[in-house]
């Protein structure tokens, strides 16, 4: 399926890292299954940034150790690696900065906070000092202000749903309000990592493709693929493998 994805989409978010640390198998994979241009993001594993609240002593040092390890052979193909914190008061979480100088050098990383109680000049400050970029986030509980703390940005769109955020379609008019956003963006950093995670129903392939149609950078296949997917109508969850049929 990922190879399937790829054929369409020049980069993919793994999600499964933040529930396990990748075998070394599914790391070759990604490497040598996949189209060499194909870049890739990562998030952090859910030990670390949930069961831990960032505190990388100990046993929880030794994961973000062996994470690193693990995912080197890819450490050209990752753009960035995320770490996705829970929606918890910074006073619930360990020291921001210890874990940030724990980082290593080899790897670019995006923090997305979920507590306005991050949203602080200081914080902001640490992520420029250290290089991190503030995930801008479309979402319920954060507002979706664009800030800059590195050279690269990185966008989330997670919808607006009730009971998930997620189980979300987004319309042609929410996607047209972030052209000049993104616009604002491509401006200001050299890279900008944008990812839809409202993957119900095979909601984000959709929108990821209308966003590229808006913003002139859809190639004649993804055309293609979207006309196709908007006949079909998107009322009823698809596999990818309908979605591309």
């Amino acid at each position: 399926m990922l190879e399937q994805y790829l054929s369409c989409f020049e980069t993919a978010e793994i999600n499964s890292t933040f529930y396990a640390l990748p075998q070394p198998a599914f790391v070759r994979h990604l490497s040598t299954a996949t189209k060499p241009d194909a870049f890739f993001t990562a998030k952090f594993p859910r030990s670390i940034t949930h069961d831990n609240r960032l505190d990388v002593k100990g046993e929880a040092g030794a994961v973000l150790e062996k994470f690193f390890s693990l995912l080197h052979p890819l450490v050209d193909r990752i753009a960035a690696l995320l770490v996705q914190l829970p929606p918890w008061d910074l006073a619930e979480m360990a020291d921001l900065e210890a874990f940030l100088s724990s980082l290593s050098p080899d790897f670019r990383y995006a923090i997305e906070f979920r507590h306005k109680s991050w949203l602080q000049p200081s914080v902001m400050s640490l992520l420029e000092d250290y290089h991190v970029a503030y995930v801008i986030v479309d979402e319920p509980l954060l507002p979706p202000d664009l800030i800059v703390t590195t050279d690269f940005a990185y966008v989330r769109w997670h919808g607006h749903g009730r009971k998930p955020w997620y189980d979300y379609l987004y319309s042609e008019d929410e996607l047209k309000q972030w052209v000049p956003r993104l616009r604002e963006l491509e401006n200001e950093v050299g890279l900008v990592l944008g990812y839809f995670n409202n993957h119900f129903a095979g909601n984000a392939p959709l929108n990821a493709l209308q966003m590229l149609h808006l913003m002139g950078l859809a190639t004649p296949a993804q055309k293609s693929k979207l006309e196709r997917m908007l006949r079909r109508g998107n009322s009823e969850q698809m596999t990818l493998d309908e979605h591309w049929d």
